[in-house]
């Protein structure tokens, strides 16, 4: 399966590593917000890079004649500061979709919080810390789409980890279990 810049969804990834991963620890799942979560930002990036054209066109049918008063240089200064505002905005909006990653490992479970360029937190539980798992899907996109949250319940000092947004939640939570099953028999071998 190809790695690209749009992916959501990734199944034993041969590609992907992580900090701290260990030697013996291989990706399960890797995993992102569903992609639709970045329409509304897109939708109004969208109207935001237009709106000066819309103002534009505007005062020309009207014939209000505002921007005849305002020297151009001035008017050519606000709309380079504003498409620089939209530019940034577009691109923290997609940083952050891309870089909050949950990662489902045969020994842990991994949830990557990218606040901003200069902060990042990363939630680290292990599978035999892991006490229940469920997948919730509410609400009209979320069932059109097949995306929701999948609750993490655990006995360790953070007692519940959220994935927000996912694709095929309901698979998530089951793989988690089947994870914690094959960890729990491992541990009670020994």
């Amino acid at each position: 399966m190809a790695f690209d810049l749009f992916t959501d969804f990734l199944e034993k990834p041969s590609n992907v590593r992580f900090d701290h991963q260990e030697d013996d620890e291989t990706i399960e799942l890797f995993l992102r917000q569903h992609f639709i979560v970045n329409l509304p930002w897109v939708v109004f990036s969208i109207f935001a890079l237009f709106l000066p054209f819309l103002i534009f066109q505007i005062d020309f049918i009207f014939n209000l004649n505002f921007f005849a008063q305002v020297p151009s240089n001035l008017i050519l200064s606000a709309l380079i500061i504003y498409f620089l505002v939209i530019t940034g905005y577009m691109i923290e909006s997609y940083l952050h979709w891309y870089f909050n990653i949950y990662i489902v490992t045969n020994m842990h479970l991994v949830d990557i919080n990218f606040h901003t360029l200069l902060s990042r937190e990363i939630i680290e539980v292990r599978l035999e810390d892991v006490q229940s798992q469920s997948s919730k899907i509410q609400g009209f996109f979320k069932s059109i789409f097949h995306f929701g949250d999948v609750v993490i319940e655990t006995a360790g000092e953070r007692q519940r980890i959220t994935f927000l947004n996912v694709p095929k939640p309901d698979a998530v939570a089951d793989r988690i279990q089947d994870l914690t099953a094959v960890q729990e028999r491992e541990s009670n071998a020994f």
